[in-house]
């Protein structure tokens, strides 16, 4: 679903969001055990663009580039989950790769 490069051996979270809302950008600087990424939904290939139906979206990889979560913004251009959420699942997916 995502347009994005995993090099890294480790969790990716990414965020897409548009120039024109970026006062509504999500701040995932507390997020550990993973690898944060930001791009703007411009920078995507026309097929993700064309299958994002609003932003900010936020989007967790595991190791393989396999999406394992998903989260869109509502009606009001934001996110509405806590950190504590996104660190949760984050941790559930380095899980899946400890073996």
């Amino acid at each position: 679903m995502v347009a994005a490069s995993v090099y890294s051996q480790d969790v990716t979270v990414l965020q897409i969001n548009a120039k024109w809302n970026e006062r509504n950008n999500y701040d995932l600087s507390n997020i550990t055990g993973a690898v944060v990424k930001f791009s703007y939904l411009k920078d995507q290939p026309k097929d993700i663009q064309k299958s994002i139906v609003a932003v900010p979206v936020i989007v967790i990889m595991d190791k393989s580039g396999r999406v394992r979560m998903q989260y869109i913004a509502d009606i009001s251009l934001q996110i509405k989950v806590g950190n504590l959420e996104i660190q949760n699942n984050v941790d559930r997916v380095s899980k899946l790769w400890i073996q």
